[in-house]
């Protein structure tokens, strides 16, 4: 009976401190549990593929293409590292910490082969070079480059200032044609620019037209013609299809033309009233010398004479685009004849679609 009563409390003894013990460890294994976080890397490496490792392990690994990953990860209660290295070597470019904090977090990164930035910005690019293939340039790496509209969407690496210096030149020169100050309330903003094959001109503002039937217009003008005698003023005149532009009707509208080749005030076209035939009403127009109604920015002194009527007027009605805005590049071109005397005329190309 002692014998039993001993074996009953040895075996309840037994329990109590089996029990205790597994409570013990229960609450040690539940106190501090690695997090599971959504990790999101986002990021561009200018020519290298890049590694990502976490506890020695790659998790993943990303080249100009493949930018961006995401993956669900443990970390520990203090926060885990992430190591960034190129594909291949050992060196470790940067380090960053996870946090347990927060659930969902996202790694950023620029690399453009060199150094590593903690951010990055995107620039759409909305320009046109008349000329030239131009290249994008930050700290003193080629990031891009374009001709005409076609230009690439730009990846700004930022440092801890939060700030780059964009440079935009010639391809084949090292002078910069602009410098422009990036930041990242920038990012998604395009850049817009015009190059007429020698200047840079970034202040270009036309919106379209408060009245969806008309159409706003700006408009930039170079000289080509060594004869010029400027400032000009561009008036613009209105008439039929099938007549001739210098026998078109001139309007009160007209604005100055730049004399360093920017871009001019905005103005508002409105509607011309339509008609039945193929015969439409049409806008085109005339420059002049500042000011004046008729009178030829030019030096005619030395031209075969006399000049002709069609001298000053654009060649061709303009394409009227409702609710659109035009933005008119105008330069201009001399037509010397013995016989029937000089025509010097503008010419012009709205490069306003590629602003769109």
């Amino acid at each position: 009976m002692k014998t039993n009563i001993q074996s009953i409390l040895r075996t309840c003894f037994g329990l109590c401190w089996l029990f205790l013990f597994s409570c013990k460890k229960g609450e040690l294994a539940v106190a501090n549990p690695p997090k599971i976080v959504n990790l999101v890397v986002q990021g561009y490496a200018l020519t290298d593929t890049l590694e990502f490792l976490k506890a020695g392990k790659v998790i993943g690994q990303t080249d100009r293409e493949h930018s961006d990953f995401e993956r669900n990860v443990l970390v520990q209660e203090t926060g885990d590292t992430l190591l960034i290295r190129k594909k291949g070597q050992s060196k470790i470019l940067d380090t960053r910490i996870i946090s347990p904090l927060l659930n969902k977090q996202a790694i950023r990164y620029y690399f453009d082969s060199e150094k590593i930035y903690p951010d990055f910005v995107t620039l759409p690019v909305k320009g046109f070079a008349q000329a030239d293939t131009l290249e994008f340039v930050a700290a003193d790496k080629v990031i891009g480059q374009g001709i005409g509209a076609e230009f690439p969407l730009l990846y700004i690496g930022l440092d801890a200032t939060q700030k780059q210096v964009l440079q935009i030149r010639k391809k084949g020169t090292t002078t910069a044609l602009i410098h422009k100050e990036i930041t990242t309330d920038m990012a998604a903003s395009p850049l817009v620019f015009y190059y007429d094959g020698a200047k840079i001109f970034d202040k270009i503002t036309v919106t379209k037209p408060a009245n969806p039937a008309n159409m706003t217009v700006i408009a930039s003008f170079t000289n080509k013609v060594g004869v010029y005698q400027g400032p000009i003023d561009l008036i613009f005149y209105k008439g039929k299809l099938l007549t001739s532009p210098h026998a078109s009707e001139p309007t009160t509208m007209r604005f100055e033309l730049p004399a360093d080749g920017s871009f001019s005030k905005m103005i508002e076209l409105p509607a011309l009233p339509p008609t039945e035939t193929f015969n439409k009403n049409a806008y085109t127009f005339r420059i002049v010398k500042r000011g004046t109604l008729t009178d030829l920015p030019y030096d005619m002194t030395n031209e075969y004479g006399p000049s002709r009527p069609e001298s000053g007027f654009l060649g061709f009605y303009m394409t009227f685009n409702p609710g659109e805005a035009a933005i008119l590049v105008v330069t201009d071109q001399k037509i010397p004849d013995d016989w029937d005397g000089t025509i010097i005329r503008p010419h012009m190309e709205d490069i306003g679609p590629n602003f769109k």
